[in-house]
Parts: structure tokens; C-alpha cells; sequence
């Protein structure tokens, strides 16, 4: 069996002072703390860095790691989120270029044409650097549309 411990003094030397909710209740001699011998809360620190690992490597998601330990999703989001304010911030290589997204903002925001259903548009995605990704939205050529008088097949 486990020894008794006081919560406040971590002394061993105790009484019985009753019982509470089932569990047996101890007065510290040291202190005068009264105080019950319950479990240990929390999950292992192997299991919480498992958990980072998993989410890490990019396999699992939170839902999933939550299922595979028996715990909440809020749990691992909690133990991920404490891991990553513990990392340095990442170093930005000196060459780096800065680029404005305002002019989709201003795009969006004037609208002249409708772009909705059925109008097709290119995508075009490329790495601006090691780890950032960019996607392009554009609109066809006048040229290619309908209304220019070539004939498109729309599928």
C-alpha cells in the first residue's frame, strides 16, 4: 500500500479523522491539515507526448489521439496547445519577401461581375518559402468564354 502523505506539508504523520464520501479522511500532525489519500490526476507525460507526437507527424487527428487514450478532445487540444507555447518561435530566413493580400480584398469587395455558379476558374499554388504555400485564384481569358463568341464545352 501507498504511504499517506500530507497535501499542504508533505509529512507522514497522521490520524484517522473520519470518513468522506466513502473515503478515508486524515488530519496531519505537523500541520493541522485535514486531507484524504485519493489517486493521482492527469495522465502520464508519456502519454501527453505521445499525443503531441501523433498530432506532430500530422496522422492523427485530435478526435482520433482522444479515442486511442481515453480522454477528451479538449484534453489533447490542451496538452498540444501547452507543448507548442513551449517551442522557440521559428527563425525567418533573411530573405524573405513580403506580399500585401489586399488586392483580393479589394477584388471581393468591388464585385463587378458575378463569379458564382458554373464559371470556371485556374487555381495555381506554389511554395512562396520552405513551409508557406500560396494559392491563386483567376478568372479565365476573354477570349475562352462564351459570350466572346468561342464555342467552350462546359463539363
Amino acid at each position: 500500500m501507498t504511504e499517506v502523505v500530507c497535501k499542504r506539508c508533505q509529512g507522514t504523520d497522521h490520524v484517522k479523522n473520519g470518513v468522506v464520501r466513502g473515503l478515508q479522511r486524515y488530519r496531519c500532525k505537523a500541520c493541522g491539515c485535514n486531507f484524504t489519500a485519493t489517486k493521482a490526476r492527469g495522465m502520464p507525460a508519456a502519454a501527453k507526448a505521445l499525443a503531441t507526437l501523433l498530432y506532430a507527424m500530422g496522422n492523427m487527428s485530435f478526435c482520433g489521439i482522444a479515442r486511442l487514450l481515453g480522454v477528451s478532445d479538449v484534453a489533447v487540444l490542451k496538452w498540444i496547445r501547452k507543448e507548442a507555447e513551449a517551442l522557440p518561435a521559428p527563425e525567418m530566413p533573411a530573405n524573405v519577401e513580403v506580399v500585401m493580400l489586399d488586392e483580393m480584398h479589394h477584388f471581393l469587395k468591388k464585385r463587378q461581375k458575378n463569379y458564382g455558379f458554373g464559371e470556371r476558374m485556374t487555381l495555381s499554388s506554389g511554395e512562396l518559402f520552405p513551409g508557406f504555400w500560396v494559392g491563386v485564384m483567376m478568372q479565365p481569358a476573354e477570349s475562352t468564354s462564351e459570350k466572346s463568341g468561342s464555342k467552350a464545352i462546359r463539363s
